[in-house]
């Protein structure tokens, strides 16, 4: 069947054809969706996804929403990826509805908050603030990953609100989608929560986004390792000589990963390969001139 009607709905979607041979069984309407969800992932351009998302609306709504009510958790699981690949925001009350039905699992909640971020629906917002079920921070990441600038504003002015792992996701979201956050990031900073820090820091290193000398010497001294790496690896980006100093004491950490973040900071800085050289030859610690040999390639 999928065979039978794969070129006329190719031919459709793309608009060489007006008139499509609709399905007169289940069977046939399964193996069409089968189809229609392989051309919304294969093929690009507004045009054709608009016309994929219309034809699946037009004739496929009753039959996903007899999936979205089954008893079956498989069933309504496929519905939802198929409503989501081909965009059917019109089925948006039929998915509130099983998101606030008793019958919801762990897995649909999910899926639902993902597919509600992607479509735009602003009672997300509220629903990752306190969810039906405790959900990860992958989960949390997955989520704001699809939401648009407006969505994470709201997220965002309600930032205490969260979970700890909405939290944590949501400042490395800053980072991953290079949101240039830095009032909200230096609140961050002065926060009594080690994991907050330590995500704010590693933010601002993946936006390259620069911090004094002076607010980065406590981090690159904190008593945790987490932060110690995060403040060098930011060191690193901001690219100032002066932060050579605070860097060579790092050459000395008793971490290991905190020691190759710093001679890697080093080495970016101006003046670097010189500090480098120097540790190799000078410094009174074994392990600073070990990880600045290193670093130096055999260069000494």
């Amino acid at each position: 069947m999928k065979k039978r009607f794969h070129l006329p709905l190719l031919r459709y979607v793309l608009g060489e054809e007006e008139d499509l041979p609709l399905p007169s069984s289940p069977l046939e309407r399964e193996a069409m969706m089968e189809l229609l969800d392989h051309f919304a992932s294969l093929l690009t351009g507004e045009r054709v996804q608009e016309r994929i998302r219309t034809l699946a609306e037009k004739h496929f709504q009753g039959w996903l929403r007899r999936r979205l009510s089954s008893r079956y958790w498989s069933e309504r699981m496929n519905a939802l990826f198929l409503i989501e690949d081909l965009q059917m925001k019109a089925m948006l009350p039929e998915m509130e509805r099983l998101y606030r039905s008793d019958r919801v699992t762990r897995g649909e909640e999910a899926k639902l908050l993902t597919i509600f971020a992607r479509f735009g629906y602003s009672p997300v917002v509220a629903y990752v603030l306190e969810p039906k079920y405790e959900l990860t921070e992958f989960a949390y990441r997955v989520i704001f990953g699809h939401m648009s600038e407006r969505l994470l504003r709201q997220v965002e002015q309600r930032f205490e609100e969260l979970p700890r792992a909405g939290k944590c996701a949501f400042v490395d979201m800053i980072g991953i989608r290079r949101r240039e956050e830095r009032s909200f990031l230096l609140e961050l900073l002065a926060s009594d929560e080690l994991e907050l820090r330590v995500r704010a820091l590693k933010a601002m290193a993946e936006i390259g986004m620069p911090l004094e000398a002076e607010r980065l010497k406590q981090h690159l001294c904190s008593p945790h390792w987490q932060e110690r790496l995060m403040a060098a690896r930011l060191a690193g980006k901001c690219r100032e000589e002066r932060l050579l100093p605070l860097l060579y004491e790092r050459l000395a950490d008793r971490s290991f990963v905190v020691r190759s973040e710093a001679a890697a900071a080093i080495a970016r800085l101006p003046g670097g390969r010189t500090t480098l050289r120097a540790a190799a030859r000078t410094a009174s610690d074994r392990y600073a001139r070990d990880m600045a040999r290193q670093w130096l390639g055999g260069e000494e």
